[in-house]
């Protein structure tokens, strides 16, 4: 959509990557070279060098909010990090998990999370490199392991899989990008997935919560089935020592998995837009309809009417009494019945469960098995899942529930950044106070510049739910949701095919100035309060194309 859009500029991209040479100091000062004619902003936009990171770190995309300096700090040592955790495998260039240096094994879901932030620089981190190389170790079968080493494409721990979060990723960078030819390429890749998934994950048939029938000295049997999925292991998971099963080998078969569950909902949806937007109307309707009857069981069967809350349950029909932060996949994967929806809100804010000084714990803080020092899984707070929870809150409608635990998790990371040595982003947090957690056995503290999916919360979140903004470039559309009331905005927001523009709230008297300067034209759909402003955004040949916020009454 960029492409069919963009005008042509009378700066081509030669002469700018030449200017550059001059002036690559200046852009980060918001500068213009007035004696060139044009804004600095254009040609810094080219100088990308993929093996010196340090100096191009500048020049990622970088959230701003004028009254707290220290998270834009954080967002330029976040791109830092992750430049470094750029590994070269059988020459391709790809995303390296953060495990350790001397290892070159690869988790699906570290990975995951991973591209989900190198969308915002896919000139920079090669993220969806890291897929790729997942779907050329992926088995006839469909089978994708959880973890690889990809020096020998062995399996450390064979048989598990990671969550199947393909789908979400291709889908999210395909619209934040407008970059569709991956799409038929890697869609049969993530059928055969799924396709596994069904035939080698899905619980036995047992009994539905409101069946009747049973032999009277029988053990829950019912011909009113259903069926869901299971993870073998809680490492399988991902939420290594959470008390939610056993962590034992197969124990998990015996119960159905929330999250998994969702996950494959998920993937559903995604896998119906994506085969929609290639034009394939059959398979897009197959997938919806999968989605709908998979949000029908997940609804009916592994909602508790008593917590208000979605929990695993036991096979045939006892749910797992834990509340963890899995019960919150069902918002992400567009499955949640709407009356729901205030109960989960509920217990977000609720100071006795998931409302902790740091948000959001990986399990209720009434649980007896709840650590208050965020012993890994029993209480630490996980940047991967506190994506999916702001995330999921926002696909739901609740967006200002998901500014609001966005904005106090992103200040946490701030202040663990700054007051903790060594200063940088940990694996996760303690949910009592702003520290690093504890690891789940050893009580030492998790890894450090973990670059890896802590990078996610400087970044993605910080642009995307603290500042608001949300880029669409399949439909060649930036929303912006304007909660923040200092001046804010973001430098550089990459609009896919290689350009970018520059976006700037200042308040006024109750309402406020947006100045926008751009590589490629736009549609900007603003809203602040009771107000929503749709406007088309010039390129920014010369100067910045300013559009007025009128107040609004509080």
């Amino acid at each position: 959509m960029w492409s069919q859009r963009r005008q042509e500029s009378r700066y081509p991209r030669s002469t700018a990557r030449a200017c550059y040479r001059c002036y690559r100091t200046i852009r980060h000062k918001g500068e213009f070279l007035s004696n060139l004619g044009f804004p600095v902003f254009l040609i810094a936009r080219y100088a990308y060098n993929p093996h010196t990171m340090s100096t191009s770190a500048p020049l990622f995309m970088q959230p701003y909010l004028e009254e707290k300096p220290e998270w834009s700090e954080l967002t330029r040592f976040a791109w830092e990090c992750a430049g470094k955790h750029v590994r070269t495998t059988r020459g391709r260039r790809h995303m390296d998990v953060g495990w350790n240096g001397r290892e070159n094994l690869q988790w699906v879901w570290d990975s995951c999370f991973m591209a989900l932030y190198s969308r915002y620089a896919p000139e920079a981190l090669p993220g969806m490199a890291s897929l790729d190389n997942f779907y050329d170790i992926q088995r006839e079968d469909g089978y994708i392991g959880m973890c690889y080493d990809l020096d020998t494409g062995a399996e450390p721990w064979p048989d598990r899989i990671n969550p199947p979060l393909f789908a979400w990723v291709e889908r999210e960078y395909w619209r934040t990008t407008g970059d569709a030819s991956r799409l038929k390429r890697v869609l049969p890749h993530l059928e055969r997935l799924h396709d596994w998934i069904d035939a080698n994950r899905r619980t036995q048939p047992h009994r539905r919560l409101l069946a009747h029938d049973s032999p009277e000295d029988g053990q829950g049997e019912s011909e009113n089935c259903y069926q869901l999925y299971w993870f073998k292991d809680g490492g399988s998971s991902g939420m290594d020592d959470s008390p939610r099963t056993p962590r034992l080998p197969g124990a998990g078969q015996f119960f159905d998995w929330i999250d998994l569950s969702s996950q494959m909902a998920l993937a559903c949806r995604c896998l119906a837009e994506m085969f929609a937007a290639t034009g394939d109307a059959e398979r897009a309707a197959l997938w919806q309809g999968r989605h709908r009857q998979l949000a029908g069981t997940i609804n009916d069967e592994l909602w508790c009417e008593k917590t208000g809350f979605y929990h695993d349950r036991t096979l045939p029909t006892g749910f797992v009494p834990c509340k963890t932060i899995a019960g919150f996949w069902p918002m992400l994967a567009g499955i949640c019945d709407p009356k729901h929806l205030d109960h989960l809100e509920a217990h977000l804010r609720n100071p006795a469960e998931f409302n902790r000084p740091v948000p959001v714990p990986a399990l209720s803080a009434d649980d007896p098995n709840y650590r208050p020092d965020g012993a890994y899984w029993r209480g630490g707070v996980w940047a991967p899942t506190n994506y999916m929870v702001i995330r999921g809150l926002a696909t739901a409608g609740r967006r200002a529930e998901a500014h609001r635990i966005a904005t106090r998790y992103l200040d946490a990371l701030a202040t663990v950044y700054r007051n903790v040595t060594p200063h940088t982003l940990w694996e996760a947090l303690a949910a009592e106070k702003p520290e690093p957690a504890k690891t789940a056995y050893t009580g030492e503290w998790v890894r450090p510049d973990f670059c890896g999916w802590s990078a996610i919360g400087p970044t993605a979140i910080f642009l995307e739910n603290v500042i608001g903004i949300e880029v669409d470039a399949s439909t060649g559309t930036v929303h912006w949701d304007i909660r923040l009331e200092g001046t804010h905005g973001v430098h550089r927001l990459p609009l896919g095919r290689g350009t970018a523009a520059d976006l700037h709230f200042r308040p006024t008297d109750g309402g406020g100035t947006v100045e926008v300067q751009t590589e490629t034209p736009f549609d900007l759909v603003l809203k602040r309060k009771d107000c929503q402003i749709i406007a088309k955004v010039p390129f920014s040949s010369e100067g910045s194309f300013t559009i007025q916020i009128p107040s609004v009454p509080t």
